[in-house]
């Protein structure tokens, strides 16, 4: 930045300057340039396609669900204070703030993973076309016409990066930055590694393809092995719930019934004491509704490797506790 202050003095001041110095003032005028244009890009692209930004950065859907669900909390306890509703503001309360971050999450794993399973059939592409004399610009500028599903815009974003003066390696590794995964990282890495060391590029992109298909077929294969822990929780969360919806439906009334008729023998402090069947009612809900939200947390790590993903299944586990109890028992 000192240089920018030599260049504020005026003209006469860069005459005295040296040709090496100029440079440097020419860059270091292109990096604030630079700089500059780049701030606050996430907020640019967030007003120009909310749900996009949304989809690519799920985590920041927390910063408009969570203020949304504060509203409601404080709108319903000021409707609703002092009476048994405070339960399903509240329960509602948390919903609102976790489904839009759980759709999105959703989404967003969803499109990882499409573009994990066609990085192969890319790589395998350039690898072809690289053996047979393309170099690897024009390589991708020729697979970018293909159809590679979700991977498309990517490998054409990688082709418009190229054609401004880009060079490959770069634009893979602003690839991985953008879809940040164990696999197409560990591809990327081994690919501009081999690139930039000048070895056979076509025969390490053909190995990263392999690999990165076989790490693709193992990730499947563990997720249906592990998808029987998922359907295990549920159903451990349903025979837990149908207990107890038993215990609530027959036990509570039973035991009411007794308390009323211990006090008119006489005999109620000495029996069971005072016992309120609702408050007992109100207990076991709370139990179901977090037994629910938190074996959904559990299924979602077990099943998906994330915790993130788990939020869907929370949802419909404590939509389904909030339902038996309120309609149904």
């Amino acid at each position: 930045m000192k240089i920018l202050e030599i260049f504020k003095r005026g003209s006469r001041s860069c005459d005295l300057l040296t040709e090496e110095e100029l440079c440097d003032l020419e860059d270091d005028l292109i990096n604030a340039k630079m700089e500059e244009a780049t701030k606050n890009v996430l907020l640019r692209e967030f007003f120009k396609d909310p749900f996009k930004t949304l989809y690519l950065h799920p985590e920041y859907t927390f910063f408009l669900s969570v203020p949304l669900a504060l509203v409601f909390f404080i709108m319903g306890m000021t409707a609703v204070w002092g009476t048994p509703l405070i339960d399903d503001v509240i329960v509602f309360t948390v919903l609102i703030s976790i489904t839009p971050p759980a759709i999105t999450f959703h989404k967003k794993f969803k499109r990882t993973d499409k573009i994990e399973e066609y990085l192969p059939t890319f790589l395998r592409d350039i690898s072809e076309m690289s053996r047979a004399g393309l170099t690897l610009p024009r390589a991708v500028n020729t697979v970018s016409k293909g159809e590679y599903g979700a991977l498309t815009k990517e490998v054409q974003s990688m082709d418009a990066a190229m054609s401004w003066g880009v060079s490959f390696e770069e634009s893979l590794q602003n690839f991985a930055k953008r879809i940040s995964t164990p696999i197409i990282i560990r591809s990327v890495s081994l690919i501009t590694q081999a690139s930039k060391a000048g070895g056979r590029v076509a025969a390490v992109l053909e190995a990263a393809a392999r690999d990165a298909r076989e790490v693709k077929l193992l990730e499947r294969e563990r997720r249906g092995n592990m998808m029987v822990y998922v359907v295990i929780t549920y159903m451990s969360f349903f025979v837990f719930l149908f207990v107890i919806a038993m215990l609530t439906s027959t036990f509570v009334p039973t035991m009411a019934e007794a308390g009323k008729a211990a006090a008119a023998a006489g005999a109620g402090n000495q029996f069971i004491g005072s016992f309120n069947p609702a408050e007992y009612t109100r207990l076991m809900m709370h139990t179901a509704i977090i037994q629910g939200f938190m074996s959904g947390l559990v299924a979602g790590q077990m099943g998906e490797s994330s915790v993130f993903q788990g939020l869907k299944h929370s949802i419909i586990l404590t939509l389904v506790a909030w339902v038996v109890f309120t309609f149904v028992i």
